[in-house]
């Protein structure tokens, strides 16, 4: 059986790519698990890599593929259709999921955490919560083809130790307190998000000298570019931010500000990392629910002050990739987001209230310093943040229900969408 797992971004292809096909892996081993990656102005160039090792993944088809098998027909490199299949849409542009089942024959099933059009193109629709739920049945989706799953992006939050057992591994103090940066998935949000976070390091430093900072790098940032993407001044000076040089040693990778402030750069224990954190820095994404889901105090920075670094959704997004044209598109669009946007934060937006403090517009590293300083010296205040945010989370245990949904295409050996809908 073909299961098909289409996604767009680097928030879609961790957060919700990588739970779906461990479950997948792990009960379903007569599955053919395919990723198909779609064009995304979102994209780090890198989503193709990391989905090609979650376990069970045959293989993941890149957005020029991808295009060329719906436009003109030619199939990716080792894919045939089985005859039996279905797609599974975890983000992106939901026409690409729908064209692919059309072309296939198979049916499509959404993950939802927000309403979506195309309601009468998808067979089942597995939601984030009754909330969803309630907006796809008024935008047309029938009631018995909508169902609430839990929240998918908590299902790959792997860590299963304590703090202190995480303290210990990571060789982190008893009594030292830690602050994490997460400076984004893209290496042009990275150029722009890691000057900030350095100088903001560095201010720290001064009023707050025995806090020990983690930059927690995303699997869609590769090492190799890291001395390229800290050292550069280009956004520098637009965001007051500072360099820093990599230092590779026996010990962990280090980031050296021109202060002298040490940061520890961490590539593999991300949520060890999330759980030794007093607080964290980091921007808009699925970085939110997963510190949400451990209950850790945070704030989030969307520096809109370099217009051609901030990421666009959809087909506007689309646009602002165009030549000649996009800049005008692009700077257009983060007009309109800082009129519209009430919350960027998942967290806050899911909980339709401001839960953590976010930083949106021209942000100067004071702007996260003085936040950062507030939440260390009030630890009732962040006791209170901690429960409120576990409580926003979301229930867990999505991936679970939705591959007993696609077990349910298996079982029945349906390829139709229409038919399958109703016994899923």
């Amino acid at each position: 059986m073909d299961v098909v797992l289409v996604a767009g971004t680097p928030g879609d292809v961790h957060g919700l790519v990588r739970p779906v096909a461990e479950r997948i892996s792990a009960v379903m081993s007569a599955a053919d698990t395919w990723v198909f990656i779609s064009p995304s102005s979102h994209a780090s160039g890198r989503e193709v890599r990391v989905a090609s090792s979650y376990p069970g993944v045959r293989r993941a088809v890149g957005p020029l593929e991808f295009l060329r098998y719906l436009l003109v027909g030619i199939a990716p490199r080792g894919f045939a259709r089985s005859g039996k299949g279905v797609i599974v849409h975890l983000g992106g542009d939901l026409i690409y999921s729908v064209d692919l089942g059309r072309r296939l024959r198979y049916p499509v099933f959404a993950y939802a955490s927000r309403a979506m059009p195309g309601a009468k193109s998808v067979s089942l629709f597995l939601v984030e919560d009754e909330r969803v739920q309630a907006s796809l049945i008024a935008r047309g989706a029938a009631a018995e083809r909508v169902r609430p799953v839990g929240n998918l992006m908590v299902d790959g939050v792997g860590v299963r130790m304590g703090r202190e057992d995480a303290r210990s591994r990571l060789g982190i103090g008893e009594h030292e307190r830690v602050i994490a940066l997460f400076p984004g998935a893209r290496p042009r949000e990275v150029s722009v998000m890691a000057p900030l976070l350095f100088r903001a390091a560095e201010l720290l430093s001064r009023v707050e000298p025995n806090v020990s900072f983690m930059l927690c790098l995303s699997p869609f940032v590769g090492t190799a570019s890291l001395e390229q993407l800290f050292s550069s001044t280009r956004y520098a000076s637009r965001i007051d931010g500072s360099a820093a040089r990599v230092e590779k040693s026996a010990g962990p990778l280090e980031a050296v500000t021109r202060e002298g402030v040490r940061i520890r750069i961490e590539t593999v224990f991300r949520y060890e990392t999330m759980a030794v954190s007093d607080i964290a820095v980091c921007t808009p994404g699925p970085v939110c629910t997963e510190l949400a889901y451990l209950g850790v105090p945070h704030i989030v920075a969307a520096p809109l002050n370099v217009p051609s670094a901030v990421p666009i959704a959809g087909v506007s997004g689309l646009l602002c990739s165009l030549p000649f044209i996009g800049e005008t598109f692009q700077r257009r669009a983060v007009e309109r987001l800082k009129v519209t946007s009430r919350f960027v934060s998942i967290t806050n937006q899911r909980a339709g209230r401001m839960i953590v403090p976010e930083i949106v517009g021209h942000v100067r590293p004071e702007d996260v310093v003085i936040p950062c300083v507030e939440l260390l010296g009030d630890a009732a205040r962040r006791d209170r943040m901690s429960r409120e945010l576990r409580e926003a989370a979301g229930l867990a245990g999505a991936a679970d229900r939705v591959v007993h949904a696609v077990q349910a295409v298996q079982r029945f050996a349906v390829g139709q969408p229409d038919s399958s809908s109703a016994r899923a």
